[in-house]
This record gives structure tokens, C-alpha cells and sequence, in this order.
């Protein structure tokens, strides 16, 4: 089956593979080749990508599962894969905090540049008769 994970920064993998085992707050759900269509929800969770011998994780934030036609698209908020379960979950956190570095920033730039505006605002005397 062919296998695609999609965020809002595009396509992060695809890949052909086996079978997937999906873990979400309803519990595992195995989905094989030929499998009727199934949609489901990730808040907090991983799938298991099992190709041959090689298995992979990708751990999942804010995601949908959709599986038709033998092809299983992720659509993900965030994601991370790597060969074991750890490794994608301590990928997965280091990039969380980096993220949550970069927001902090903005977010401190952004105030910033409100403070500076309303300076130059009062400064002009715009809106005053």
C-alpha cells in the first residue's frame, strides 16, 4: 500500500508499505492491504509502518488517518518518524521545543513592534482634532 504524511508545510514522507499499525485514544488499530475505508483521529499518538522486516514510527499530533483505495494518507498538525518508537518521540519533543522557542520569539518580536507603533502613533498625534 502506499503510505503519505501531510502537514501544512507539504508532503513530509511517503513511501510503500505493508501494513500500519495506528495508536490513538481509542487503542490500536491494525490496517492491512485491502482494508475496507477507515477515517481516523490522532490527537496524541503513533503509527507503527511495517515494511518487510523494517519498522518505522511516526509519531503524530492533531492528525486525521484516511485509508481508501490502498492508500493511507496522514494529514498531521506535526510529525516525526524514525526507526524505533524513542527515537521518534525524543525527535519529536526536541522539535516541539524548538518550535515553541521560535513562536516564543515571534511572539516577543510582534509585541515589540505593537509598542513601537503605538509610540509613533501618540508621538504623531494621529486622531486628534
Amino acid at each position: 500500500m502506499r503510505f503519505k504524511v501531510t502537514s501544512y508545510s507539504g508532503t513530509l514522507y511517503q513511501d510503500e508499505i505493508d501494513y500500519v499499525v495506528v495508536k490513538n485514544h481509542d487503542g490500536e488499530t491494525a490496517i492491512l492491504e485491502r482494508h475496507v475505508p477507515i477515517i481516523l483521529t490522532v490527537d496524541e499518538g503513533y503509527i507503527k509502518l511495517v515494511s518487510g522486516s523494517n519498522e518505522s514510527f511516526l509519531i503524530v499530533e492533531k492528525g486525521v488517518v484516511v485509508f481508501k483505495n490502498n492508500e493511507l494518507n496522514v494529514l498531521a498538525l506535526s510529525a516525526m518518524m524514525a526507526k524505533t518508537y524513542q527515537k521518534a518521540l525524543s525527535a519529536f519533543m526536541a522539535a516541539k521545543k524548538q518550535n515553541l522557542e521560535i513562536e516564543k520569539q515571534d511572539n516577543m518580536d510582534m509585541s515589540k513592534l505593537e509598542r513601537e507603533l503605538r509610540e509613533n502613533i501618540m508621538k504623531s498625534g494621529a486622531g486628534r482634532l
